[in-house]
């Protein structure tokens, strides 16, 4: 399993808790958008709500719990000291690898795309095996027109 990037120490971040339903992804990233505005991240807003959005769509599609009931996701924007903007989705399925659970031609098409937007992508399980998290982290810069 990957060891998680690591970037200097947090100095403002932002939690909340999702639906695992593409539905979602409208409203989070309204909520993204703001919420970068208020933590001051001084990168490209617009680049950012789109890496996050691939990670979110990417988790909300591929999740099939057992009984259909929906399960939920935590997101958590975070700017370090060093001004690297870390976007963290973490949910609940620590057995299914990264892309493993998408359909035949499209495993990692999100990941990857967030990759070719700049992030620097990897994916962990929490210390109590529960959780997988896929992180993703942009470095600061002038937003793109």
């Amino acid at each position: 399993m990957p060891t998680p990037h690591r970037s200097a120490p947090v100095d403002r971040e932002w939690s909340q808790s999702y639906v695992m339903h593409p539905a979602s992804l409208r409203r989070l990233r309204c909520e993204a958008r703001m919420r970068l505005t208020l933590l001051r991240w001084p990168g490209d807003i617009a680049t950012a709500i789109e890496v996050l959005s691939r990670l979110v769509h990417d988790a909300a599609t591929h999740d099939q719990s057992a009984d259909g009931t929906p399960r939920r996701m935590m997101l958590r924007l975070a700017v370090t000291e060093d001004e690297e903007l870390v976007i963290d989705v973490q949910d609940p399925r620590p057995g299914i690898p990264v892309g493993s659970a998408a359909p035949a031609g499209e495993a990692g098409t999100g990941l990857a795309y967030a990759r070719l937007l700049g992030a620097k992508v990897d994916h962990f399980l929490s210390e109590d095996a529960r959780f997988r998290t896929v992180r993703a982290v942009l470095l600061p810069g002038e937003a793109s027109l």
